[in-house]
């Protein structure tokens, strides 16, 4: 199954694909839709199964307490059976993304991030799995106390990870407590901009395969049109990547096409201008495993 987005559902998946909001108001703001309609954009979404359900996904630095640090594990080949060894070895996984790949073997076809407190430790299970690549570290965190929890705010997060809700008025009849209520908890138990000692980061897995409208690709060009990318991604959505292991003889640019035919479209200008693309990724799925800890 497969549809169509407007320019709002479309912003309210990459708010929702980012992090950092609490509640469906906070995704309003970050997507610039009304918050009268947050929530039947929402439903829409579940109900096109563009996305899936919601999941509190643990931040177990702040759980925990202690060192620790995220991880990127890198797959360059397609081996499914390898990912199923990861998913169910890797004790700190929060979500994998699943891309298309075409033209390149410099792009990795899924990306799992994962915490760990010891990259040692980490790396010993990637070996155990049959991984060669080594985990690349993107954050490092240090809580010196773990964070306490009311039997109430682990029955609210429970029940986000149960109904895979996260609309307060929805949620608040399952804890019978006071949409108002539901709202200040999530506001204290979630990691988001204004709360960093939140314990908890909302996710959901999100299907971009099956949006006909919508394709968000990360693309290799040559490094000569380093001089020209405004011009070239004139109208588009797009941002330079910083690609770690990039070579010096291509760029790395993140950019949204309106569908394939604008995708096919842009790549014939790229050619045409003298500047072929060197390969592509295309999201295909972002997956939310949330590993770690039940609350």
């Amino acid at each position: 199954m497969s549809c169509s987005l407007d320019r709002g559902s479309i912003a309210l998946l990459r708010a929702i694909s980012r992090g950092g909001w609490a509640v469906p108001a906070d995704l309003a703001r970050l997507a610039c839709v009304s918050s009268e309609e947050i929530d039947a954009r929402l439903q829409a979404l579940r109900h096109s199964g563009v996305i899936g359900p919601f999941r509190a996904a643990p931040f177990l630095p702040a759980l925990h307490s202690g060192l620790w640090a995220r991880y990127v594990v890198r797959l360059y080949k397609l081996d499914l059976k390898l990912e199923e060894r990861l998913v169910g070895n890797l004790s700190g996984l929060e979500e994998s993304l699943h891309n298309a790949c075409f033209f390149t073997k410099r792009f990795p076809r899924t990306s799992f991030f994962c915490f760990s407190q010891t990259a040692e430790e980490l790396k010993l299970i990637l070996r155990e799995a049959g991984v060669e690549e080594e985990p690349l570290e993107v954050l490092s965190y240090n809580f010196p106390f773990s964070v306490v929890l009311s039997d109430e705010e682990r029955l609210l997060l429970r029940t986000v990870n149960s109904t895979g809700e996260v609309i307060p008025s929805l949620l608040a009849r399952h804890v019978e407590r006071e949409p108002s209520w539901v709202q200040a908890k999530l506001r204290r138990l979630i990691l988001h901009s204004d709360n960093p000692q939140g314990v908890a980061i909302l996710k959901a897995t999100i299907h971009w395969y099956r949006i006909d409208n919508f394709i968000h690709a990360h693309v290799l060009i040559p490094i000569e049109a380093k001089e020209r990318l405004s011009e070239l991604f004139k109208g588009l959505d797009w941002d330079e990547l910083s690609w770690p292991g990039e070579s010096s003889q291509t760029i790395a640019v993140e950019v949204d096409f309106k569908g394939w035919g604008h995708f096919a479209e842009w790549k014939s200008y790229l050619e045409l201008a003298g500047f072929p693309p060197q390969g592509f990724a295309l999201f295909a799925e972002e997956r939310i495993h949330a590993k770690g800890f039940e609350f």
